[in-house]
C-alpha cells in the first residue's frame, strides 16, 4: 500500500471515530430534549449511527491531497458541509430519528451537525498543519545538511 493511501485510510478511520463520538454525544442531547421521559431506545440506533458516521466519513474524499486555491478550498469545504447535512438529515428522516415537520427538531439536528462538523474539521486541520510543520522542519534540516556537505 502506498504512503498516500495509508494516510487517507488513517484519516478516514480517525474521522469515523470522531464523527461517531460526536454523533453519540449529539444523539444523547437530542434524545434528552425531544424524547425525554421513559423512552427506550432500540439497539438498532447504534448500528444506524455507525452507518451514518461511516457514510459521513466518506466525505473526506471530496478534498484533494494537493495544493488548491483558497477559493477552491472554501468551495470544497462548503460542498462537504452540504454532503454531511444531506447524509445526516436523510438518515434522521429515513431512520425516524426526527419529525421533518417539527422545525425545532430540524434546527436541533442542524445545529448538532454544525457542531460536529466544525469540531472534526478543526482537529483534522490541526493534524494537517502539524504534519506540514514537521515536513517543513525536516526539509530545512535536509537543506542545511546538504549545504554543509557541499562546503566541505
Amino acid at each position: 500500500m502506498t504512503e498516500c493511501i495509508k494516510k487517507r485510510v488513517v484519516e478516514l478511520l480517525l474521522t469515523f471515530c470522531m464523527v461517531t463520538t460526536g454523533s453519540v454525544f449529539v444523539c444523547a442531547v437530542y434524545n434528552k430534549i425531544f424524547w425525554s421521559g421513559d423512552t427506550f431506545l432500540d439497539a438498532d440506533i447504534l448500528w444506524q449511527l455507525l452507518a451514518m458516521a461511516f457514510v459521513c466519513s466518506l466525505g473526506n474524499f471530496i478534498h484533494p491531497y494537493r495544493e488548491i486555491s483558497r477559493r477552491r478550498e472554501l468551495f470544497d469545504r462548503g460542498l462537504h458541509y452540504v454532503y454531511i447535512n444531506v447524509v445526516v438529515l436523510g438518515c434522521g428522516y429515513g431512520f425516524g430519528w426526527m419529525d421533518i415537520e417539527n422545525i425545532f427538531m430540524l434546527a436541533a439536528m442542524t445545529l448538532g451537525i454544525l457542531v460536529v462538523f466544525v469540531s472534526v474539521s478543526f482537529v483534522i486541520r490541526r493534524l494537517h498543519e502539524r504534519e506540514t510543520e514537521n515536513l517543513n522542519r525536516m526539509l530545512k534540516e535536509y537543506q542545511q545538511a546538504a549545504q554543509r556537505t557541499a562546503k566541505q
